[in-house]
C-alpha cells in the first residue's frame, strides 16, 4: 500500500482551509493535510524548502475584493514551487479568476486550475488524482535517468541515514509518516531492543510544536498496558523525537481487513474500554480514537497511540475551537462534527463507530466528501447492523447514539456492558453444544 500523499493548504481563508483538510482527509485516510497563509510564504521559504511535498493547493484571490498582497503572494509563489527538485503539484483554486487568469497560472506551473465558485468534491479528487499520477509519471523517468548517480552517492531520501545521526539510537527503516512527524524502526542501545522512534520534522509553527509536545505529555502522565509505552524524549538537531514501544503485528486497521470472529471483536472492545477509561481518569480525552491508532500486541492486546490531539478536559473546557476540526470524520461524534465542546462520551461514540465496523465489516456512514460523512454523524440515522450480529444493535446505539446523554456514562459502563454481552453470548454458543453432546 503506497503512502498517503503529503498536501499544503496554501490559503488565507481558515475556513475554507478546515472545509479542503476535511475533503482531503476522506480521500486519503491516512494523510496530514498542512494549511499555510500565502502572506506567510516568503517568510517561511526556508521551512518549505525543507518539506517533502506531493501536492500543494495554492488559493489565489483574482477578484475585485481580494487584497492584492494575497494575489502577488500566491501567484508569485508558483514559479519558485514548480522549479523546485521533486517539485509538488501545485493545484490553483481560484476567487474571480477568468480565463486569463487561468492561462496565467498555468504558464507559472500550476498543474492545473479549478474555480472555486464551482469546486466540488468530485472535481478535486479528480484533480487532485490527476496531478498526482502526472507528477509520479514524471518522477519515474527522471528517476530512470538518475539512477546510475543515486546509486553512486547512495543517496536515497527515504534512507534513515540521510538524517542527522541520533545518539544512541540506529535507525533501520521508516514504518509510517504523516505531515509533522516520520515514525522508523529503529535500535535502542540503551534498552538493547528494537523501539519506535517519532522524529519531528521541520516545524510549520507553534501548532506542530504543541502537538508533539502534548503527546509526549500525554504518555508521560499515563501508566497503563492499554496505552503505548514510552521510552525516551529529547530534542537533536532542531528535531524533537520519542521512542515508543514497537508493534510488529500492526494495527487494528489491518486486522479488520481479515475475517474477525464475535468473540474476537468483543474483546478489542472490551480492551479499548479498558485502556479508554485510563486515559478518561488522568483528565484526557484522546479525540482521534481510530483503527489505525490500536496497535495490537502478540498476545492480542491492544494499546492505543498517536496521542497527539489529546487534551484534558473539564466541565468548562471547550477542545474544539470554532471552525477548527480535528479528527477522523469517519470515526468523529456528532458534538465534535460540530464544534461543540466534547467530555469522554465522544470518545464512547468513536469505539461505538469502531466497534459496528468490526462486526458489519464496513463502517456505519460513508459519503464522497468529508462533510457529507460528518453531516450524517449529526443527523442521519445508523444503518443497522447485519442480521447476524443484531443482537448487538442495543448496546452499539448505546455507544453511537446522537444525542450524548443517551449513551454510556462512562468508560466503565460501557466495559460492563461489555462483559455481560459477551458472557450471553458464550452461554448461546457452550448451550446448543452441551445439549447436542447430552
Amino acid at each position: 500500500m503506497s503512502a498517503a500523499p503529503r498536501i499544503l493548504i496554501v490559503e488565507p481563508d481558515s475556513r475554507f482551509a478546515a472545509w479542503l483538510r476535511l475533503h482531503l482527509e476522506i480521500l486519503y485516510p491516512d494523510a496530514s493535510p498542512m494549511a499555510l497563509d500565502p502572506r506567510e510564504l516568503e517568510a517561511r521559504r526556508a521551512w518549505l524548502d525543507t518539506q517533502r511535498l506531493d501536492a500543494i493547493l495554492l488559493g489565489a484571490h483574482f477578484g475585485a475584493e481580494a487584497g492584492a498582497s494575497e494575489r502577488d503572494a500566491a501567484l508569485a509563489a508558483l514559479p519558485a514551487l514548480a522549479a523546485r527538485d521533486e517539485a509538488p503539484a501545485v493545484i490553483v483554486l481560484a476567487e474571480g479568476g477568468d480565463e486569463a487568469a487561468a492561462v496565467q497560472a498555468l504558464r507559472l506551473g500550476a498543474a492545473d486550475y479549478l474555480p472555486r465558485r464551482t469546486l466540488e468534491a468530485a472535481a478535486l479528487a479528480v484533480a487532485l488524482r490527476g496531478a498526482l499520477q502526472r507528477r509520479a509519471a514524471v518522477a519515474q523517468r527522471a528517476g530512470a535517468y538518475a539512477a546510475a548517480d543515486g546509486a553512486a552517492t547512495g543517496e536515497d531520501a527515504s534512507d534513515p541515514d540521510t538524517l542527522p545521526p541520533l545518539p544512541h539510537y540506529r535507525l533501520l527503516q521508516r514504518v509510517g509518516e504523516s505531515a509533522r512527524a516520520s515514525v522508523y524502526l529503529a535500535w535502542s542501545e540503551a534498552l538493547d531492543a528494537e523501539v519506535a522512534l517519532k522524529i519531528s520534522k521541520p516545524l510549520e509553527g507553534e501548532d506542530d510544536s504543541e502537538n508533539f509536545a502534548r503527546e509526549y505529555a500525554a504518555l508521560a502522565a499515563l501508566d497503563h498496558p492499554g496505552v503505548v509505552r514510552i521510552h525516551d524524549y529529547g530534542l537533536n538537531a532542531g528535531r524533537e523525537f520519542i521512542a515508543m514501544e514497537y508493534f510488529p503485528c500492526g494495527d487494528l486497521k489491518r486486522r479488520l481487513l481479515h475475517p474477525m470472529s464475535i468473540g474476537e471483536t468483543l474483546a478489542y472492545a472490551q480492551r479499548i474500554c479498558l485502556a479508554l477509561e485510563a486515559v478518561h481518569a488522568a483528565g484526557m480525552l484522546h479525540r482521534d480514537l481510530k483503527p489505525p491508532n490500536i496497535m495490537l500486541r502478540e498476545d492480542a492486546s491492544i494499546v492505543l497511540i498517536d496521542f497527539g490531539l489529546a487534551k484534558h478536559f473539564n466541565a468548562t473546557t471547550q477542545l474544539t475551537a470554532a471552525g477548527v476540526l480535528r479528527g477522523s470524520p469517519y470515526y468523529m461524534s456528532p458534538e465534535q462534527a460540530l464544534g461543540l465542546p466534547l467530555d469522554a462520551r465522544s470518545d464512547l461514540y468513536s469505539l461505538g463507530v469502531i466497534l459496528f465496523e468490526m462486526l458489519a465489516g464496513r463502517k456505519p456512514f460513508q459519503g464522497s466528501s468529508a462533510i457529507e460523512v460528518m453531516q450524517q454523524h449529526v443527523d442521519a440515522p445508523r444503518p443497522a447492523l447485519p442480521e447476524d450480529v443484531r443482537q448487538f444493535e442495543p448496546f452499539v446505539h448505546h455507544l453511537m447514539a446522537a444525542d450524548r446523554d443517551r449513551r454510556c456514562d462512562d468508560a466503565a459502563a460501557a466495559a460492563r456492558e461489555l462483559a455481560q454481552l459477551a458472557s450471553q453470548t458464550l452461554q448461546t454458543v457452550i448451550q446448543p453444544v452441551v445439549a447436542h453432546a447430552g
